[in-house]
């Protein structure tokens, strides 16, 4: 008999981080699943386009102790960037104030990350 194995993602599914995930999933974010070779969930990313303001917010959890979140704006400037336990970022992403917000991260931090092309 094979024993089950469990999926490094079945934390979202429990409390407290399905909370958080769940507030993502209802704001609209677009998700992304990526495999590996042998067809199972490697990591996932996710996105939000603040189509008033221009910015794009984005999400890369690899595992419960290994994600990463940035924001960058309508030049691809850097202006918010976060990286830790899973559930420390998505609840930080549910908290960051929306770019019109008076209290939202403006600063340019640097250039966000460019995709290499051939």
């Amino acid at each position: 008999m094979t024993t089950p194995v469990t999926s490094p993602f079945a934390f979202l599914w429990d409390e407290p981080a399905s909370e958080p995930f769940t507030t993502l999933l209802r704001r609209r974010w677009d998700f992304l699943p990526v495999f590996d070779a042998n067809g199972r969930l490697e990591r996932f990313t996710g996105s939000f386009t603040w189509e008033e303001d221009g910015f794009v917010d984005a999400l890369r959890v690899k595992s419960e102790k290994d994600a990463a979140a940035i924001r960058v704006d309508h030049a691809g400037g850097e202006v918010w960037e976060r990286d830790g336990d899973a559930f420390d970022i998505l609840c930080q992403l549910v908290e960051l104030p929306a770019p019109s917000d008076p209290r939202a991260p403006r600063i340019v931090l640097g250039s966000a990350p460019r995709l290499w092309t051939p």
